[in-house]
């Protein structure tokens, strides 16, 4: 079956990593070993926390106009929580992967990543703060 992953088409049947779950955490066996997963469903999605990135993912045919923010560089909370980091400033260069915030949820704390190399145009959050679901916490721009 196909699924929307962060934007992109992915079948996860022919993948090479094998998933097992329990309760709310993903075992995920890759070549490179055996890493857990936090996930939250929210209707139809999925929103997991791996590895230092977060995914959203939901069936391909529901899915289509909703990730305009994965490319825009917007950074947005994947679930409730308190940031407890914020390691970049307004004007600051950042590379591709380099952790913008830091978010707590559900005692896992979950960096959030540049998606490209550009510029902190906004940090619209402060160390602290309560964040919702699909809050905006920073922009990057090119």
């Amino acid at each position: 079956m196909t699924y929307l992953v962060n934007g992109e088409a992915v079948d996860l049947q022919t993948s090479s990593v094998e998933v097992t779950a329990n309760g709310d955490r993903l075992f995920v066996r890759t070549i490179e070993g055996t890493f857990s997963a936090v996930v939250v469903t929210v209707g139809s999605a999925q929103l997991i926390s791996f590895r230092g990135q977060q995914y959203r993912i939901e069936p391909f045919v529901k899915a289509r106009a909703i990730h305009a923010a994965v490319d825009s560089g917007e950074l947005r909370s994947s679930m409730p929580g308190l940031v407890v980091d914020i390691r970049a400033t307004v004007g600051q260069s950042i590379l591709k992967g380099e952790t913008v915030v830091v978010v707590e949820a559900m005692k896992t704390q979950q960096p959030f990543l540049a998606p490209f190399d550009g510029t902190v145009a906004e940090l619209r959050v402060q160390k602290g703060d309560q964040v919702a679901e699909n809050a905006v916490l920073a922009l990057i721009t090119r």
